[in-house]
């Protein structure tokens, strides 16, 4: 159940009407159940993974806060690793190691074809910060395991994020409050927002973007274009994805964090970061780069603690060399500019620092985009060989109604970042926005195309 197929907006409706005029004290119950089926529509058989991590944790969670000797608070924590992380590795990078030391030994792997439930990677990373959370003190164990269920598989951030913190959302859960009429307006602007982005931008950009990655060898023109456009695509995409599960939360009264701030006015690659994705930023720092020692311990401490988020960031998003060396990519350049910051700080220019970030970002987006290192290298050669602008625009397929639609849909995205965020902006501008939701969702259903958020495959 797509967010954006009709079946969800109708599942969502019925969601939000039952929940406000069932009793307080059940509310609780009322989403566990919808959540669990809506994770249902995606692979019944595949829930007995995210049940096996809710079990998991939520024992491990209450026995960590029970025991008083250190070594044994320790052997639960790793349990919980061990447990969420065990199942992580299985279905997401099993086949890929098997893969590559098969390979190197010389021998023939037969594929397995492991089916990998969707936002495995998300919620068993939201499960994990929640066992060290107690484990730390931070936070007290869950007595309820109702709540502590919903916590994990509230369905608005259960596919694709963002990555929750138990004591922020956990006491909204418990809670059981309805939306009043400032969050049913916030909720309604957030849809609106992410169904713009998602329908009239990512799903406008992806055919271009698709026509170009598969061709044997593109222009460089449309190398360039490709990869301008995919920045769009992705950003708005998951962004859209965001904005649509923060709406959703909203409308039911509850508030999820943001993810993204506006990534690509960014002056460094570690201030995109910062914008990008905010809650697996957050994540990372708090449960891997601050425990390595971050910038505590010495430059060379922070060098190593920062090439580490990044390689796993990398394998996070995905089991390929592209994704690694994608990862690696992001951790060198991070490195750069720490090892640059030390000369003191580099204030001037700004136009001409955020050209030569957004250039790098771009550049590995080349990486990300890619099915394998070889069409990666043969992409990026193809930009440094005499170009044939109109031979770029036949193999991106790009025609004028494309993207005539598509600069007017990049247009609206300051409009659509302070509509997101509550600022004034005109009810016309609303009626623009559903308009052109609309004709776009429209326009995808008559040519038989079905979008598909990006990162559901993480």
């Amino acid at each position: 159940m797509s967010f954006d197929s009709p079946r969800y907006v109708l599942f969502l409706s019925v969601t939000v009407l039952l929940h406000r005029f069932c009793p307080r004290r059940l509310r609780w119950g009322l989403l566990l159940l919808c959540s669990l089926f809506f994770y249902a529509c995606w692979s019944p058989p595949l829930m007995l993974a995210i049940v096996g991590v809710i079990a998991l944790t939520y024992f491990c969670g209450l026995m960590t806060e029970r025991s008083s000797r250190p070594s044994v608070r320790k052997f639960w924590v790793f349990l919980a690793c061990a447990g969420c992380l065990g199942l992580l590795f299985w279905f997401k990078y099993f086949e890929f190691l098997a893969q590559t030391l098969i390979g190197i030994t010389g021998g023939t792997w037969r594929p397995m074809h492991i089916l990998l439930p969707v936002g495995c990677s998300f919620y068993t990373f939201q499960a994990l910060s929640y066992v060290i959370d107690v484990y730390r003190g931070d936070l007290s164990a869950v007595r309820h395991p109702g709540h502590y269920a919903l916590y994990i598989a509230f369905f608005p951030q259960l596919v694709a994020g963002p990555i929750e913190r138990a004591g922020a959302l956990l006491p909204q859960l418990a809670e059981g409050k309805t939306a009043d009429r400032a969050q049913t307006v916030q909720g309604l602007k957030l849809l609106l927002t992410g169904y713009f982005r998602k329908l009239v931008i990512a799903d406008m950009a992806a055919p271009v973007v698709n026509s170009v990655f598969a061709a044997a060898s593109p222009d460089g023109s449309a190398v360039l274009l490709a990869l301008v456009l995919f920045a769009f695509q992705i950003y708005c995409d998951f962004a859209g994805y965001s904005e649509i599960a923060r709406g959703s939360a909203y409308l039911l009264g509850i508030r999820l964090r943001r993810n993204f701030d506006r990534p690509y006015l960014s002056h460094t690659v570690r201030e995109f970061w910062q914008r990008w994705h905010m809650s697996l930023t957050g994540w990372f720092r708090d449960y891997v780069y601050i425990p390595l020692g971050g910038s505590r311990k010495g430059i060379g401490r922070q060098i190593a603690a920062t090439m580490t988020v990044f390689i796993l960031s990398g394998l996070w998003h995905g089991a390929n060399w592209t994704f690694l060396c994608w990862g690696l990519f992001h951790g060198l350049l991070c490195c750069a500019e720490i090892l640059l910051s030390r000369r003191g700080p580099r204030a001037r220019f700004p136009f001409a620092r955020r050209v030569v970030c957004m250039s790098l970002v771009l550049l590995s987006w080349l990486l990300f985009r890619a099915e394998s290192l070889t069409q990666a290298c043969r992409m990026f050669l193809c930009l440094f060989r005499p170009w044939n602008p109109a031979a770029g625009l036949a193999v991106s397929g790009l025609s004028l109604p494309q993207a005539l639609c598509l600069l007017l849909g990049l247009s609206q995205l300051p409009v659509l970042h302070r509509a997101a965020e509550n600022e004034q902006v005109p009810d016309t501008v609303y009626l623009y926005l559903l308009a052109g939701a609309v004709i776009a969702w429209f326009l995808r259903a008559e040519s038989g195309g079905a979008g598909t958020f990006i990162y559901f495959q993480f």
